[in-house]
């Protein structure tokens, strides 16, 4: 056969099997037990990721997502928690209490990054710092840690096999005992900064509740 001709054939041959493909799959979630689809709503705590991609040239240095466990992420992961585990209303709220207090201690974030970009080591290529009011601070604690389900449905499909998991936390009060994070605070900021980059991911201090969901986060 020529190969002209062998590739319509081809090209005929894929397009007449496509839609008997769409059959069976359709057939599949007909005759399978999908469950029951659950909607909690993550439209908040979604729009806390923030993420970056960046350069030298043309070659990636670092790809990171971030999410700062703030009163309003926290908030949504004590909802999808008592939804997971049939939490009654008054469990939640001693859960959600429990967790808001933590945020008293600690800045707390989530951090995702590219698996060829290590992390908290001596000679690893990004630090990471929380600059606040033109002040920076280092982390009390860096570390590796397996992200919850209900933390992986909020990160949605930034969170993948190739992407290591950090807990990053900060104190939340200065040595002389104050918080960090005043009423006059503009804006929280998580630096990842190595010898010739920098990028920066932005939190307002007191984040708004969004009233429209900003949809999927995509990767």
């Amino acid at each position: 056969m020529k190969p002209c001709a062998f590739s319509f054939f081809s090209v005929f041959l894929f397009l007449f099997l496509l839609p008997g493909c769409g059959r069976i799959i359709d057939w599949g979630v007909e005759n399978v037990d999908q469950g029951t689809n659950l909607c909690p709503n993550l439209c908040e705590a979604r729009n806390q990721i923030r993420s970056s991609r960046i350069y030298d040239q043309f070659t990636l240095v670092g790809m990171f997502d971030s999410l700062w466990l703030n009163d309003l992420v926290r908030e949504v992961y004590a909802d999808l928690y008592a939804l997971k585990h049939g939490r009654t209303e008054e469990e939640k709220k001693i859960f959600l209490r429990r967790q808001l207090e933590e945020n008293n201690h600690f800045i707390s974030f989530y951090v995702l990054s590219a698996s060829e970009f290590v992390l908290g080591e001596v000679d690893s290529e990004w630090t990471l710092l929380l600059n606040i009011k033109d002040y920076y601070f280092v982390p009390t604690e860096l570390k590796v840690v397996e992200l919850v389900p209900e933390y992986e449905a909020i990160f949605g499909k930034k969170f993948n096999k190739f992407k290591t998991v950090y807990i990053l936390r900060f104190n939340a009060k200065d040595i002389e005992d104050a918080p960090l994070i005043q009423p006059d605070t503009d804006s929280v900021n998580l630096v990842f900064r190595s010898v010739k980059k920098e990028t920066v991911h932005a939190w307002c201090s007191y984040p708004e509740r969004v009233v429209e969901c900003p949809g999927e986060v995509v990767a």
